[in-house]
């Protein structure tokens, strides 16, 4: 009996000190974690600074951007001074016009998710995930990857589905409509961000471009991303089931890897746009050694204040 006892509570010594084991590596876990994402923000904000801090005032204009919507533009000339910069001699714009931004293969990021109205998940997702990737597709619109299920859609059968069989779900890869990153009457003022957002779509985002792509690499990373469209579901668990299922910056960043990096290298945490090889977010693809800021938007009393790329 003895013997029993102090066998019951050798194995409850040992249960509670592997408990405490275990909650400490959670806790080192966190911290780390908080650690690299507060760094990475201001990675990021210091990237943006000096970008900034490269740019000469152009001009203001005012445009009509669709019927019945327009822009006050003020216009921010950044110089080109390194390699990458030099060799890519495509404007950062759509075309002659100065309408729209954005080439093919151009990837646009925006650090701030699309629910500034839920407390908690709206800071804790920007700090570590960030807000929204997508796509150039070379036609002025963009391929990318969305969460918002129809009302009578489950997110549990979404994730309940494989991915590489036949579905009718509408949280797809997509291809957008329109070329809206610079709409200021995208949002309507019974939308939900309304209050931090306004119409526009962000305040803020970045364009970013891959460094010493080739035209045919550019070609092979927007035809792997369109290949999904209407087929590849959203991935709502982020962290598993990835083979078949894409984020918004998991998809941009494996159509990057089908490009730029060997068939036998590839992984489904990308190899490419993602330095350090796990999931992709927001904060990896603009700090990554593959990509480049080639301009910066930020919304301010009503202005677009245009950071970009001087033309050569």
């Amino acid at each position: 009996m003895v013997n029993k006892m102090k066998k019951k509570i050798k194995i409850f010594k040992i249960i509670k000190k592997s408990l405490n084991i275990l909650l400490l590596l959670i806790v080192f876990s966190l911290l780390y974690s908080i650690g690299v994402a507060v760094t990475e923000n201001i990675l990021v904000n210091q990237e943006v600074k000096d970008f900034k801090s490269r740019a000469v005032f152009e001009y203001e204009e005012e445009i009509t951007y669709a019927a019945g919507v327009f822009q006050t533009r003020r216009y921010y000339k950044v110089s080109r001074e390194t390699s990458y910069e030099l060799a890519d001699t495509r404007s950062v714009f759509t075309d002659g016009t100065r309408r729209l931004l954005g080439q093919k293969g151009d990837v646009f990021v925006t650090q701030e998710t699309p629910f500034p109205y839920i407390p908690v998940i709206h800071q804790v997702g920007s700090l570590y995930f960030g807000g929204h990737a997508a796509i150039h597709n070379g036609n002025s619109r963009f391929i990318e990857a969305t969460g918002f299920p129809d009302e009578d859609e489950s997110v549990w059968d979404i994730i309940r589905h494989p991915g590489n069989e036949p579905h009718d779900f509408s949280v797809t890869v997509a291809r957008s409509a329109t070329n809206y990153w610079m709409n200021s009457n995208f949002r309507t003022s019974d939308d939900p961000s309304f209050e931090t957002y306004g119409t526009y779509y962000r305040k803020k985002f970045i364009v970013l471009r891959a460094r010493h792509v080739t035209s045919e690499q550019i070609d092979t990373a927007v035809a792997y991303a369109d290949d999904k469209v209407d087929k590849a579901l959203y991935n709502f668990t982020y962290f598993f089931n990835t083979q078949y299922k894409f984020g918004c910056t998991d998809l941009v960043s494996r159509a990057y890897q089908a490009a730029l990096v060997e068939p036998e290298r590839q992984r489904n945490y990308s190899r490419a746009l993602n330095d350090d090889r796990f999931i992709t977010t927001i904060n990896d693809i603009i700090l990554s050694k593959d990509t480049y800021m080639t301009v910066y938007v930020e919304v301010i009393d009503d202005v677009f204040h245009i950071y970009y790329l001087e033309d050569l």
